[in-house]
């Protein structure tokens, strides 16, 4: 498996797949039990939306469950219990530099400025840390109570140490990998990729080989339309049709950071450019420990507490 990570010097990520043939089955998801009668999820209506006061850019995702078996990775059980707000899109290099030099003259600091191709294209080489503080920053920048603290403290520098988060405050986070994963499926059941069982150049923004059978693209190797000479070989957020929930993205382009507790393995989800097919899968999980990894494959998206 073509599968690149964080590592760039740092700690390599280790890859944690659960799939047929050589893929092995990672610990047990820490996932709650489905409700009776777990039905397949439908996208938010636009109505609803507008009353949870869905600010620009992001989009409802309704609280839920979603059962079923997935080709590779077998049963699964996601539940939401709470509605949420998404971006739609990664963090573009635009936005990353806005809320950056907003926080550089307001108490911020980051270990590493992030990087970008061109300001439509995700942002990358940023660590989940650098994601949790620019989250913070971003909330501050809005007049959002900041949902990461360490000791009871905004957490605004990488030296005050690994935070804690609370869901109940208005300000953006990472989604944790439930969330994620359920977001990703948009409203799918029991298929691989965030469209069906298949996939192509066509639908997303990856590494194609010969070595899957869900691997169908015409094209071979990088995305020809985006590898260009110039690394990354990253595409315009946006540039794919999105899932059923109106997210973009959502299998490839750039990799996404999870939020995860203090002791916990840190994940990204979703793959990459530089990533293959089996990267691309909505049950596929590369963990990292390295709060401070970041490499050209990684970027993040936010999500928010519903009716905040």
């Amino acid at each position: 498996m073509r599968m690149r990570g964080f590592g760039m010097g740092l700690a390599a990520m280790l890859a944690v797949v659960v799939a047929h043939g050589d893929d092995k089955r990672p610990e047990k998801d820490s996932r709650a039990e489905p409700r009776p009668n777990g039905k397949q999820m439908q996208p938010a209506s636009p109505a609803a939306s507008s009353a949870a006061r869905v600010r620009e850019g992001m989009t409802r995702i309704s609280a839920g469950v979603n059962v079923g078996t997935d080709p590779d990775f077998g049963p699964y059980s996601l539940n939401v219990a709470e509605p949420f707000h998404m971006d739609i899109t990664e963090v573009t290099w635009a936005k990353w530099r806005e809320v950056r030099d907003w926080a550089a003259t307001n108490g911020y600091t980051f270990a590493d400025m992030g990087a970008g191709k061109e300001d439509a294209h995700p942002v990358q080489r940023v660590s989940w840390h650098e994601c949790v503080i620019w989250c913070n920053a971003r909330s501050e920048k809005e007049g959002l109570v900041p949902c990461y603290t360490v000791g009871a403290v905004t957490c605004r520098t990488p030296e005050e140490g690994l935070p804690d988060c609370s869901f109940t405050a208005s300000g953006y986070r990472l989604p944790t990998a439930i969330e994620w994963e359920y977001a990703a499926r948009g409203g799918l059941v029991s298929k691989r990729f965030p469209w069906g069982d298949t996939v192509t150049h066509e639908q997303a923004n990856y590494f194609s080989w010969d070595g899957y059978a869900y691997d169908v693209s015409p094209t071979r190797g990088a995305h020809p339309k985006y590898k260009n000479g110039t690394y990354p070989y990253t595409s315009p957020v946006g540039a794919f049709a999105p899932n059923g929930f109106g997210l973009y993205d959502m299998a490839g382009n750039v990799w996404e950071w999870c939020w995860a507790p203090k002791g916990a393995s840190r994940c990204i989800r979703g793959g990459s450019w530089d990533a293959d097919a089996g990267g691309l899968r909505c049950g596929y999980r590369n963990v990292s420990d390295g709060p401070n990894d970041r490499g050209d494959y990684g970027g993040f998206r936010t999500v928010r507490r519903a009716g905040q």
